[in-house]
């Protein structure tokens, strides 16, 4: 089962749930303040492009852009790998 986060648009709190991909908006409670203005994020993740580990070949992590948020990168908050 996927592990989606999600952001409370009362308390702006974030929180992360384990659901199905079908229930993945469905009736989603914030569990801080159990308001339910909730929507989920668009989680980012790295993705490897071969390596000196798996594959052998020389090439390690790839850069990626993305915050850790759901805005792709375009505010402050970091989480930028380059």
């Amino acid at each position: 089962m996927p592990l989606y986060e999600y952001y409370c648009q009362d308390c702006k709190s974030k929180f992360e749930l384990l659901s199905s991909f079908t229930r993945a908006d469905e009736g989603i409670i914030c569990q801080h303040c159990h308001g339910v203005r909730v929507r989920r994020l668009l989680s980012v993740f790295a993705a490897r492009r071969g390596g000196d580990g798996e594959f052998g070949d020389g090439e390690g992590f790839g850069s990626f852009s993305g915050g850790g948020c759901a805005c792709g990168g375009a505010c402050s908050c970091g989480g930028h790998a380059d």
